[in-house]
């Protein structure tokens, strides 16, 4: 008899454990517009999803393709700089904790509604990157495109495609994209 009780009870519980298993998913699947994502603002789950590239609603992080682009408020490349070092020094930046300075570098649209502290908190207890390295950097007359590998730590190895156009001959940060993953050959 009292084997009976506690095969109920654990086929009860197991029910319970079913229920919430099956909410929480929902709710992910809700806040995340339906798909897996992350973007750098793009940024792991971080999820910060990976071969998907949408947005996310976590604090700190705001996708870059939530509005149009708009070259007068685009995030503008020091004339010092191309696109390949600008976003090694916002990796090293983050590295360097220095959130300041990574979070004004990153696409405009992604900063905004955002604050630095949101940005920060973000990368050090979602992301937690440990290291990364510039997978490829492809740069034409009026266009470029430079693709990062981040390490993740627990989190894994995540993408970041940085994309970057060229107005008045200054280079604009246009958008990044972020997956889960090594990056792909061509990328």
């Amino acid at each position: 008899m009292a084997e009976n009780n506690t095969n109920k009870i654990v086929m009860y519980l197991s029910i319970v454990v079913v229920v919430l298993l099956v909410a929480f998913v929902a709710v992910v699947i809700v806040f995340s517009g339906g798909s897996k994502t992350a973007s750098v603002a793009t940024t792991p789950g971080t999820g910060t999803s990976a071969t998907t590239s949408t947005g996310t609603s976590q604090p700190g992080l705001a996708p870059s393709t939530a509005t149009a682009f708009d070259p007068a408020t685009a995030t503008k490349v020091p004339a010092s700089s191309d696109p390949a070092k600008f976003v090694t020094t916002y990796y090293q930046s983050i590295l360097d904790k220095k959130w300041d300075v990574a979070f004004k570098m990153q696409p405009a649209a992604s900063q905004v509604g955002q604050t630095v502290a949101a940005f920060q908190q973000t990368q050090e207890q979602m992301y937690g990157m440990t290291s990364f390295k510039i997978f490829s950097s492809k740069a034409g007359d009026t266009t470029a495109t430079v693709t990062v590998q981040q390490e993740l730590g627990k989190n894994g190895t995540w993408t970041a495609i940085w994309s970057f156009v060229k107005d008045k001959g200054t280079w604009l940060v246009q958008a990044r994209k972020v997956n889960m993953g090594a990056p792909a050959a061509g990328q």
